[in-house]
Parts: structure tokens; sequence; C-alpha cells
């Protein structure tokens, strides 16, 4: 990167003209993180050219003047306290944008972010997925630990690769069978409020995806007694016979097994099971218990030495 500096040795070359068209090499990163900021001031004439800007872990509550940066690339302000995304819509070469772990409750200001190729918005409190439209570019998206509730359509990112959603408010994953690209190699559902296991279907058309994780939904969370019946079937013999692609021989297996019942309806097994399960954790207690009466605690040396001195003084008759 260079920057045009007129007269920068004070002297003339042919016809005694001045040098006003001679390049010295500037800087391509402005690290301002750390710097305790409430304002972002206007650049010096080499700041303004720099292609990556730093403002990490500052005061900010704006980005004012961040538009005089007419060459960034990448853009990283995490940890201030911005709650809007007002001026990085004309940074039009910008390709990589974080602006994690503020307070933004919208996503705005990037329509004329055709460039944008990497994005990350983790940690903010945005509610809705949108006006993504015109970033068609995007290759990876990070929605993290904000307030969504639903999946929207981001059907026309046909780039995609990864999108990030864990840790968020998500209770089902209606029409994500449209709405989401089939680009898609790792997609993030974790820590969400999906009840319906039955939802991870509509993900079936995602062929490339490598990288899933649902953990910590209430679909996944067992309850002890289904833990406990869990561990039965697979003590019977069949139980253990099962292979990947078996899905309709275990489907009838445990239709037969364990039938779906009402509430009202259970039955003298899910009592035994609840009995059961009731002696197994009692057990454990007290296995705790007497594992926590074994063992003594190292004397202090001030202890020590009060032992040693009672062992070897004279007693009274």
């Amino acid at each position: 990167m260079y920057n045009l500096n007129p007269n920068i040795y004070g002297k003339s070359l042919k016809n005694e003209a001045p040098i006003e068209n001679l390049w010295y090499p500037v800087e391509e990163t402005l690290d301002l993180s750390n710097k305790k900021l409430k304002k972002l001031n206007k650049p010096t004439p080499a700041e303004s050219q720099v292609t990556t800007l730093i403002l990490d872990d500052n005061e900010l509550l704006r980005l004012d003047s961040i538009d005089s940066f007419t060459k960034l690339q990448k853009l990283t302000a995490v940890r201030n306290q911005l709650l809007r995304m007002y001026g990085v819509g004309r940074l039009h070469s910008l390709h990589t944008l974080n602006l994690s772990h503020n307070g933004i409750l919208t996503i705005e200001g990037l329509k004329d972010l055709v460039n944008l190729r990497w994005l990350c918005l983790a940690g903010n409190s945005i509610k809705t997925i949108e006006h993504l439209n015109t970033n068609t570019k995007l290759e990876y998206l990070d929605l993290s630990e904000n307030s969504i509730s639903y999946v929207s359509d981001l059907s026309y990112l046909k780039n995609l690769k990864e999108l990030y959603l864990h840790k968020n408010k998500i209770n089902h994953l209606g029409q994500c069978d449209r709405f989401l690209p089939a680009s898609l190699t790792t997609l993030t559902l974790s820590n969400n409020n999906i009840a319906d296991l039955n939802e991870i279907s509509r993900l079936a058309h995602l062929v490339n995806l490598n990288k899933i994780s649902i953990a910590n939904n209430p679909c996944v969370n067992m309850t002890g007694n289904n833990i406990l019946r869990a561990e039965w079937l697979y003590s019977q013999g069949r139980g253990r016979h099962f292979r990947v692609g078996d899905q309709r021989e275990l489907t009838q297996y445990l239709a037969t097994v364990c039938p779906l019942t009402g509430e009202k309806l259970e039955t003298e097994e899910d009592r035994k099971l609840r009995l059961i399960l009731s002696k197994a954790q009692h057990h454990q207690q007290q296995l705790r218990q007497q594992s926590s009466a074994n063992v003594t605690p190292n004397p202090s040396p001030l202890s020590r030495k009060k032992l040693q001195a009672n062992k070897h003084s004279p007693r009274l008759g």
C-alpha cells in the first residue's frame, strides 16, 4: 500500500517542477485496540489508506468518521458499546466485518457491501436475520449468542458455507428445507429451544454438511427415566444389533418394546423403572458419602506439630 506525499524531499526534478506524485509505503494495519476510545476521530492522510482497522476493546458508542478510511477491507470493533451499524455501509471495499459482543439490535447498513464475505455479529441483541439480500458473496456468518427465535430465508446466500446460530432462542426449523442454502458445510444450533427432534429432518437437503451441533436443546436432553429406559433397551440382546440405515427396523422394535402412551396410561414397567432409578440414585448418593467419609484431610503443618508435641509429652499419672 502506498500513499501520495507531495514535496517529500523538498526538491524538484525536471524543469524545477515540485515532486507531487511521489509515493511512499504506509502500514496496512492500524491497531487502536485497548485505547479506551469513546470516539473515533478522523484519520490522518496516511491512516486513511490502511486496509485493516482494529478497534477492539474500547468504549465506542458509534463509528463516527469510519467512512474516512476509504480503503478498508477488514474492520473489527469487538467488545465496544455499539448499538447501531451506521457508517460501515460506505466502506465499499470491505470483505471482513467483526462487530461481535456489542449491543447491536438490528442487522443494518450492509446493503452496499457487495464484497462482504465474512461477517460476525455474535454476542449482540439481534432478534431477526434480515437485510442481507445483497451480500450474496457471504461465506461465513456468525449470529450466535443473540435473541433470534426463528431462521429467516437465507436461500439467496448461495456461497454461504458456515452458519453459526448456537445460543439463540430458536424453537423450530420451519421451512429450513427452503430457507437454508445447500452450500452449507457447517451449521450450529446447540443451546436453543428446539423441542421436537423431527425438526432436524428439515435439514436433509444440506448434502454438503459435515459439521452440525444440536446439543443442549430440549429435544436431546433426556430425563432420568429416558436414560434408564435406554440403558435397559441396550442391555437387551437385540438392541445392540442395529446399525446405521436400520431406521425402519429400529422404529418397529421400539414401537413394540416401548410404545407411546399418554401421561395417564403409565404402565407397570414405567413404575418399576422409576423405582429402580430412585434406588440407583440413592445407592450412588450413599457411595459418594462413604467415599467422602474415608478421605481424611491432610493436617496443616501447625496441626502436625501439635500432634507430635502431644505424642512425646509426658503423661500425668
